[in-house]
């Protein structure tokens, strides 16, 4: 049992471990370039441009593999060189090595104040993406129809007039068992009265 909680609480603590390190922010990036004998990048560059693109906030390295240059930012026709502010590693040698952090977006040319026509290259720095949230569809109750509490009173019917012996209606408002209680017992009464009658005979 007691191996049990122990390998439980072991658990738990490697889950939260990769949890924790899973939602720490990613480090920014790093491009290597290399400086060789002359070119940038690669010897298919020489005398040409060598670009790489980069994001906003990475580094950039050039490190040199063989000879004597630079790293000296320049304007975008390479006739600056290096502009004010611009970075500038001054005459490096191998295995030497010339980092740059870019912080905002734009074009960034470059080139080796010693061999300034084979080796040029420009840094092409793009803004960083944004994560866009997937908009939440909104669920907007419908009113629930209210019931119809309102209760309808069926109409009561009025009795039907019964004539009387006098051949005039009856008031509605006379009960109708009365109204046969009284035929009933005025028929009983002429009736007594004939047996009466009879026997007297």
């Amino acid at each position: 049992m007691r191996n049990f909680v122990v390998s439980a609480a072991g658990a738990v603590f490697i889950a939260a471990t990769i949890a924790w390190f899973g939602s720490q922010p990613a480090g920014a990036a790093s491009e290597q370039i290399d400086a060789g004998s002359d070119y940038f990048c690669e010897p298919s560059f020489e005398n040409g441009v060598c670009t790489s693109t980069v994001t906003v906030g990475d580094t950039v390295t050039w490190t040199n593999v063989e000879g004597f240059h630079t790293v000296t930012e320049c304007d975008e026709t390479y006739a600056i060189c290096p502009v004010a502010g611009g970075f500038d590693s001054g005459v490096m040698e191998p295995p030497e090595t010339f980092s740059q952090t870019f912080s905002v977006a734009g074009e960034f040319p470059y080139y080796c104040a010693i061999h300034p026509i084979s080796m040029r290259g420009a840094i092409s720095v793009v803004a960083a993406p944004t994560d866009t949230p997937t908009p939440t569809p909104e669920v907007t109750a419908s009113a629930s129809p209210t019931p119809d509490t309102s209760t309808t009173t069926p109409p009561t019917a009025s009795p039907a007039s019964v004539p009387n012996s006098g051949g005039e209606p009856v008031a509605d408002s006379l009960p109708l068992q009365a109204l046969v209680l009284a035929l009933g017992g005025a028929l009983a009464a002429a009736g007594a009265a004939s047996l009466y009658a009879a026997r007297r005979r």
